[in-house]
């Protein structure tokens, strides 16, 4: 059995969207459970609605402690072999399920997918249609061994899989883990997290997994809300990314695999920094004043993970980052907050375009 945790928080615009696409799996050996944490609006009420009219549908309630909390929550209480992760205003195609539960990956301990994104008010139909066609042709990739390494690299570091392919590697959305193995490791959802908790998740489990087999077929849509907290400031950004980095940092020793991944590592150190510098510390939405910033710039440069990266700056990026750390590092902030506003307008323009 299949169980798929949707966590739901005030989701009542797409929520029935989101149970809908589910329910019409063409592999009915699946449960969903629903994990209601704290919602204010018309939520619960849906929640209620569904697992009355299905009996594959069990609803938890618990007070709001965030999403880490609830999918943890979710993965305790499931009962399937397979645990597939589903955000409430997000949806799946009709043959995920299916895919996932084929005898031939019953040995495997990680299914990938392809996802892509929609708006927030797209239609199931629509874009199941085109991703559904010829399903037949898919090939599947499959990875045992020391062939696992360079999925945990792409953890670290984003590049594709597969020419032409931007599967990514950090988000626990279009896959499905074995249940058996986050239980006997104990791998859980970081809620000290906020930001980057799937990073840590997808690391952690990764390094457990022994084998793993990634089929290019698009089953999961990914909802784009213009609001959503991922575009908005974050004054705690700084202190949230340091801890990432080092819980990182703490997993990689912990399995022995920073060696191996040492350049890697430092390379992600670099993109944690940079996206600290964007997002908050020279953001456009910031209100502190620029001496503040300076501030927070010298106490990032306390960081010693932080530091011992640039030695790979050279190495490892594209060549505006390269730039900006470098400027950081030489403690020329001003240039550093003029590449990082100019940064900003450009990430800002790209995502309006999708």
């Amino acid at each position: 059995m299949i169980s798929v945790i949707i966590p739901v928080y005030n989701a009542e615009p797409c929520l029935r969207r989101c149970l809908d696409s589910v329910l019409a799996s063409v592999c009915d050996d699946f449960e969903i459970i629903l994990i209601n944490d704290g919602s204010t609006d018309g939520s619960p009420k849906i929640c209620t609605e569904y697992a009355k009219r299905d009996r594959r549908i069990r609803l938890i309630t618990q007070k709001n402690q965030g999403v880490s909390a609830a999918r943890n929550r979710g993965i305790s209480e499931a009962l399937g072999e397979w645990l597939i992760f589903l955000d409430a205003d997000d949806f799946i195609t009709d043959d995920f399920l299916g895919m996932a539960a084929r005898p031939e990956y019953r040995q495997t301990e990680l299914i990938l997918f392809r996802f892509a994104t929609c708006a927030s008010s797209a239609s199931v139909p629509d874009c199941c249609r085109e991703a559904s066609k010829d399903r037949s042709n898919i090939p599947s990739y499959r990875y045992e061994g020391e062939e696992m390494l360079q999925l945990i690299r792409r953890i670290l570091v984003p590049r594709p899989l597969t020419e032409n392919d931007a599967l990514d590697f950090r988000t626990p959305c279009a896959r499905a883990y074995r249940k058996s193995i986050l239980e006997q490791y104990s791998i859980r959802f970081s809620p000290d997290i906020k930001i980057g908790e799937d990073l840590l998740f997808n690391l952690e489990y990764q390094l457990r997994a022994k084998s793993c087999v990634f089929i290019p077929g698009t089953v999961y849509f990914y909802a784009v809300h213009e609001d959503s907290s991922s575009h908005q400031f974050n004054p705690g950004l700084h202190e949230n990314h340091a801890r990432l980095l080092k819980a990182v940092r703490d997993v990689l020793d912990q399995y022995g695999m920073y060696s191996s991944l040492e350049e890697d590592y430092a390379s992600y150190a670099l993109e944690n920094l940079t996206y600290v510098l964007i997002h908050e510390v020279f953001s456009p939405h910031s209100p502190r004043t620029y001496r503040e910033n300076r501030k927070l710039c010298q106490e990032m440069r306390q960081n010693r993970l932080y530091v011992n990266a640039f030695d790979y700056n050279r190495k490892t990026g594209i060549l505006p980052r390269k730039i900006l750390v470098l400027c950081f590092r030489l403690k020329c902030y001003l240039l550093v907050n003029l590449i990082s506003r100019v940064s900003y307008a450009c990430l800002g323009r790209k995502w309006h375009r999708q």
